[in-house]
């Protein structure tokens, strides 16, 4: 019984400690978003707000998340700071947010809400929101299921669903450029486009080498060779 006190008394003080940084994260987060958005209001596209409000959370977004899967490959890279997983956490948290922003943005101002507008092609060359649209809720499961509880309660399935993520990056890829236009063209797309580079560059490193070390038997080596093919596909019949 005791032992019990002192663990939850323990646990206690980690939670209090974790406050303040957990507070400074969120200012920051909502510093950068709003630094997003002047960005899109008042340089990109002066006194477009709908504009602004859609690429500013898309933009923001889409960074927290690539910056959440740096952290992942620069922890293999230190598995000392691996331990800083809380943060990787976070990023890919707060990045889910601003994309559910970002979707409302796009469907008030661009669709008001007609959501039949959305599929006037199948073809998502023409009409690139369908890769969002594939990306969507697999963003959506991973965030749902980030918690400490759904770790302990999915096991097994945690992981797998977390995987889909590989998924999602190859249709973020491929929305992102079809329908970012010129604002990939700008110093946050470029941003983007940096990170991004960094993000699959790692992700195909050490793909490889454990797939080496497996003598290329695991099926992480058969999952990451099919996405490569899937992203050629899609890249090829673009």
């Amino acid at each position: 019984m005791e032992q019990g006190l002192a663990s939850s008394g323990q646990k206690n003080i980690e939670q209090k400690l974790r406050q303040p940084g957990l507070i400074w994260f969120s200012l920051s987060i909502g510093l950068f978003w709003l630094l997003q958005f002047w960005y899109q209001y008042y340089i990109y596209e002066p006194g477009n707000f709908a504009g602004a409000w859609i690429r500013g959370h898309a933009l923001a977004g889409t960074t927290l998340i690539a910056l959440a899967l740096l952290s992942s490959i620069i922890f293999k890279f230190h598995p000392a700071w691996a331990g800083q997983w809380r943060w990787r956490r976070r990023l890919g948290i707060a990045g889910v947010l601003l994309i559910i922003l970002h979707v409302s943005g796009v469907l008030k101002y661009g669709y008001a809400f007609n959501l039949a507008m959305i599929f006037f092609s199948w073809n998502p060359y023409l009409n690139p929101v369908l890769f969002g649209l594939v990306a969507y809720p697999i963003l959506l499961a991973m965030f749902v299921t980030s918690t400490d509880w759904m770790v302990r309660k999915l096991k097994k399935w945690w992981k797998f669903i977390h995987r889909f993520i590989y998924l999602a990056e190859v249709v973020i890829v491929f929305h992102a450029t079809l329908l970012g236009g010129a604002v990939m063209k700008s110093f946050p797309g470029y941003i983007l486009y940096i990170l991004g580079s960094l993000v699959i560059l790692g992700q195909v490193y050490w793909w490889f080498r454990i797939s080496k070390l497996r003598q290329f038997k695991n099926l992480g080596f058969y999952i990451g060779l099919g996405l490569i093919i899937l992203l050629g596909i899609i890249f090829y019949l673009k």
